[in-house]
C-alpha cells in the first residue's frame, strides 16, 4: 500500500530558490497574503483571544483509525478489534476505548484529514513542532518552535516561564523545542516528567513534578537532589535547566546580542518565586482531582498544563511517548495508551470549561503523523503521513464539529485535506499574531539550506470553519 506525497513536502523547497517560490506564493499575486484572498479572514472577529496554549504531543504518532477516526466497514485488516461508540456529535463515533471522550467531543473540533509527506519520526517531529519541515543536512533545530514562535510575538509572563515543555524521557522529539535563531528568552522551561508519580516517603514531596528544575514549595532546608534550595540558589542549577539550547553556552553567547546576564537573572527569579513553586506542586491538588486526570504520566502532565496556563504560563508543550506502535498495536492501545488519553484529555477538557477557562486556552492534540490503514504482520501498524487526526478546543474556536473526512480506510483525504501549516496558522490567527511575517535569521543560524530572511510558516491558512463567526 502506497501513499501519494502531499504537495506541500519542503524538503526539495528549502533552497535559497525555492525559497523565493514559497515567498512568491505568500506575498504576490492573488496568494494567502492577497487583500482578496483573506478578505473573509480580515471579516472575522475571534471575540476574547487565548490566552494560553497547551501542546499535547503524543509522540510515535497515534492511530487515528484506533482512535478518533474508526472504520467499521473497512476489512478486518484495516479496522482492527476495535468498535465504534457514539459520541456526543450525532453521527460522530470514537473507538470503544475513549468513552470519556465520546461524552465531551462537543467540546473539540476533530480535523479528519490532515496529511504531509514526512514519514521518519525526527523529520516529521520538527515539522510537526516547529511548522516548517526541516532540510537534509541539519539534525535540530533547524526552525523555531511554535512556543518560542508565540513567545516572541506574544511576549512572556513576567512572573512565570512564558514557554514550558513537560517532557517524557522516551519521546524522541525534544530536541524540536527550542527556540532556534530567536532571542533566549524565547527558551523553553523544560520539566523532565518523573517516571514515578507514587509518594512512597510519606512526606508530601514524593508525588510531584520535581525533577531537578524544580524546588519543592518554601521549605529551604528541604533538598532537590541532595542539596538544599540554599545551595541550589548558590550554583544557580536551575538557571542552566532554563537555558539549555542546543548548543554550548559560549557558543549562545556568541550568537545573541542580548546580555547573558539578563536572562540568566530573569530565570532565576522566576523559577524560585513563590508562584512558580506553587504552580508546579501537583500536592496542592485533591485527590478526587488527580484521579480524575489519571495517576499516569500524561493525566498529571495535563493537570500541572492547567496549574501552569492558570497561574499565567503563556505556552505548554506535553510530550508523551510510547505512540510509535510498529508491535502489539491493540494491546498497547487498550491497556494503556486509550485510557491514558481518555482521562487525562476529558478531564483536562471538563476543568477547564468548569473553571471558565477554555474559552481562553487552546488546545491541540497531534501526533507526528498517523498510522497505517493496514494491520502488519506483528500486530501493528507502521508510519503514514498520508493521513491524521488532530484535535483543537477551546481557545475561541468553533468546537463540536468534524472538519474533513479520509477515505473508507483511512489511506488519504477525500474532504477539505487540510495541512499542519493550516492548524498553524489557525493558531497564530487565534492569539493575534501574523502567520505571514518574516523573521531575519542572524548570520550564525544560517545554514546552507535556509535563507536569511524566512516567515513564521512557510505557507498555510487558517481553517475558515475554525475562526469564521456568523
Amino acid at each position: 500500500m502506497r501513499y501519494s506525497r502531499a504537495s506541500h513536502d519542503f524538503r526539495n523547497s528549502t533552497t535559497r530558490r525555492g525559497f523565493l517560490e514559497v515567498a512568491g506564493g505568500l506575498f504576490g499575486g492573488c496568494s494567502i497574503g492577497s487583500s482578496s484572498a483573506l478578505g473573509w479572514l480580515n471579516a472575522t472577529t475571534t471575540g476574547t483571544r487565548p490566552r494560553a496554549v497547551i501542546q499535547l504531543y503524543m509522540g510515535g504518532g497515534a492511530s487515528q483509525i484506533d482512535s478518533f477516526d474508526p472504520k467499521p466497514h473497512a476489512p478486518s485488516e484495516i479496522r482492527g478489534p476495535f468498535e465504534p461508540i457514539s459520541t456526543a456529535l450525532p453521527g460522530v463515533t470514537v473507538t470503544e476505548h475513549l468513552p470519556h471522550m465520546s461524552r465531551h467531543l462537543d467540546k473539540m473540533t476533530l480535523l479528519r484529514s490532515v496529511h504531509h509527506g514526512q514519514s521518519e519520526h525526527q523529520q516529521a517531529a520538527h515539522y510537526m513542532l516547529t511548522g516548517w519541515m526541516p532540510s537534509r543536512v541539519v539534525f535540530k533545530n533547524e526552525h523555531p518552535s511554535l512556543g518560542s514562535v508565540v513567545v516572541n510575538e506574544t511576549g512572556d509572563r513576567q512572573s512565570m516561564p512564558p514557554y514550558v515543555v513537560l517532557k517524557d524521557p522516551p519521546t524522541l522529539v525534544n530536541r524540536h523545542h527550542g527556540a532556534a535563531f530567536l532571542h533566549r528568552g524565547c527558551q523553553p522551561f523544560q520539566i523532565k516528567i518523573p517516571s514515578r508519580l507514587v509518594d512512597t516517603n510519606n512526606d508530601g514531596q514524593g508525588d510531584i513534578f520535581k525533577a531537578e528544575d524544580i524546588p519543592p514549595p518554601r521549605n529551604m532546608t528541604a533538598r532537590v537532589n541532595g542539596l538544599t534550595i540554599d545551595r541550589i540558589r548558590q550554583r544557580r542549577e536551575l538557571v542552566r535547566a532554563y537555558d539549555r539550547i542546543q548548543a554550548t553556552r559560549d557558543e549562545l553567547q556568541r550568537r545573541t546580542t542580548t546580555p547573558v546576564s539578563h536572562y540568566e537573572q530573569k530565570a532565576f527569579d522566576i523559577v524560585t518565586s513563590n508562584k512558580a513553586v506553587t504552580a508546579f506542586d501537583l500536592a496542592l491538588e485533591p485527590d478526587t482531582v488527580r484521579d480524575r486526570y489519571g495517576r499516569t504520566l500524561l493525566g498529571q502532565s495535563c493537570l500541572m498544563a492547567r496549574r501552569l496556563v492558570d497561574a499565567g504560563v503563556l505556552f505548554v508543550t506535553v510530550s508523551r511517548g510510547g505512540w510509535d506502535t510498529h508491535k502489539d498495536n491493540f494491546n498497547a492501545l487498550q491497556n494503556q495508551l486509550l485510557p491514558e488519553l481518555d482521562l487525562a484529555l476529558s478531564a483536562l477538557l471538563e476543568d477547564l470549561h468548569d473553571r471558565g477557562m477554555l474559552e481562553s486556552t487552546l488546545i491541540l492534540w497531534s501526533g507526528e503523523f498517523g498510522r497505517t490503514p493496514r494491520v502488519n504482520k506483528d500486530i501493528g501498524r507502521d508510519h503514514w503521513p498520508g493521513v491524521m487526526t488532530m484535535g483543537l478546543a477551546g481557545g475561541g474556536i468553533s468546537g463540536g464539529q468534524v472538519i474533513g473526512k479520509s477515505d473508507r480506510i483511512s489511506a488519504e483525504p477525500v474532504e477539505r485535506p487540510l495541512t499542519p501549516e493550516d492548524v498553524w496558522a489557525t493558531m497564530y490567527h487565534q492569539l493575534g499574531i501574523d502567520w505571514r511575517r518574516t523573521y531575519r535569521v542572524p548570520r550564525e543560524f544560517e545554514f546552507k539550506s535556509v535563507p536569511a530572511m524566512v516567515p513564521i510558516l512557510p505557507r498555510g491558512m487558517p481553517i475558515r470553519e475554525l475562526v469564521a463567526t456568523s
